[in-house]
């Protein structure tokens, strides 16, 4: 009986501990859920979503939105209503759910945000509108789609809200959906890859969500060719946070505010130029609301001309490690140089034409060495300022 007990008590003990232990690593992965981007509330009895209706359209305001592409100017005017507005504003941003969590709650909850109500025609309006712009200006089907994309990359990236998901903030409503970021004329990476997905599904293309949740990032996919597709997954990657990002290239993060870095042009050498940028890079990817349609093809140019600067890139980068080092090497020379003149104008000055005699020789020979080593530096700061031209040129028409 005794042996029963402590049996019992045992296994009493282990049960308590495993308790413990559950309580915690519920209580810690329901406390990541809700610090995070994405917000969950759970109710005690199932959720009963009321059957909503959108309200007059009150308050008119037009929206002026002004962008540039393959270096022309777009403009274009929307009216938005302050109600309408107001109805969005207050629609939830929680993924609300009862009993245990659905495994496809992210899905579920992205959907919430591509779900226009019924009678809200104002993404069909804005496609329609856009999709008008390109036909007068005779672009292609795939300049269309990269037109939309210029559209929404200018629209302003909102730094301050940005900085709050990433400071893990417990204000609620920091997701948008896509009518309020019309109207705020602003917005972070998920509302402009909102925004995004919605109009190019009303022109016919099929998109997803690309979701990075170690860098709290959210980019579109547009549908493309598989073989030049991002991930394998036959959806192109497309920033939205930053103009100048082109399809199918996937950029460095800015680690203060998760704005996109577009690519630059670079410098000619410079031996005091530091190195720059405090970025982060893009880790794994969750691919969400995927959908079939037309196929966006621009990005097999893309990645070609993405090659050739990539290369070129690697180039410079090699030739400017090169060149430090050639420089390092002169200035030592060239210290070496100077300090044997001084001493031979002491010399000098001191009448000691012995001494003097012995280091011309050397003098003269290290003169030698200087001048070639100024030359081929020379030569190769050109060499490297002609790669710097190419590449800049490549980036100005990318």
């Amino acid at each position: 009986m005794q042996i029963l007990k402590k049996i019992f008590g045992i296994l009493w003990k282990i049960a308590l501990i495993l308790a413990v232990v559950f309580a915690f690593v519920w209580f810690k992965t329901n406390k990541n859920l809700e610090t995070s981007w994405r917000q969950l509330v759970k109710t005690g009895q199932e959720a009963v979503i009321p059957e909503k209706v959108l309200p007059a359209k009150q308050n008119p305001k037009i929206a002026d939105f002004k962008w540039t592409y393959n270096k022309k100017n777009y403009t274009l005017a929307e009216t938005l209503y302050g109600s309408i507005y107001d109805f969005y504003k207050a629609e939830p941003k929680e993924f609300v759910y009862e009993g245990e969590l659905p495994a496809d709650w992210e899905e579920k909850y992205f959907g919430m945000f591509l779900q226009p109500f019924a009678g809200d025609d104002t993404i069909q309006s804005v496609a329609r509108d856009i999709k008008s712009v390109g036909a007068k200006n005779k672009l292609t089907d795939n300049q269309l789609v990269e037109l939309v994309v210029a559209f929404v990359q200018n629209i302003p990236y909102d730094s301050e809200k940005a900085k709050k998901i990433l400071g893990n903030s417990h204000e609620k409503g920091l997701i948008n959906y896509p009518y309020e970021t019309l109207y705020e004329n602003k917005g972070v990476c998920s509302d402009k890859s909102f925004l995004t997905v919605l109009l190019l599904k009303e022109l016919g293309y099929g998109t997803a969500l690309f979701v990075y949740d170690d860098e709290k990032h959210m980019s579109v996919g547009v549908q493309c060719p598989v073989e030049y597709s991002s991930y394998g997954s036959g959806y192109c990657y497309t920033e939205t946070t930053s103009v100048g990002n082109r399809i199918g290239m996937i950029p460095d993060l800015n680690s203060l505010n998760n704005q996109a870095e577009a690519v630059k042009e670079l410098n000619y050498f410079d031996y005091s130029q530091a190195d720059q940028f405090d970025v982060k890079k893009l880790g794994s990817v969750k691919i969400y609301q995927k959908t079939q349609g037309k196929v966006y093809s621009g990005v097999i140019q893309t990645m070609k001309i993405s090659k050739d600067i990539e290369n070129l890139g690697r180039a410079i980068a090699s030739a400017k490690k090169e060149l430090v080092a050639l420089k390092k090497e002169l200035d030592s020379d060239e210290a070496k140089l100077e300090d044997l003149g001084k001493k031979m104008n002491k010399l000098s000055k001191n009448e000691d034409y012995e001494e003097y005699n012995k280091l011309v020789p050397k003098y003269n020979n290290l003169l030698s060495e200087v001048k070639d080593e100024i030359k081929n530096y020379n030569k190769k700061v050109k060499a490297y300022n002609q790669k710097i031209n190419t590449y800049n040129s490549l980036i100005k028409n990318f």
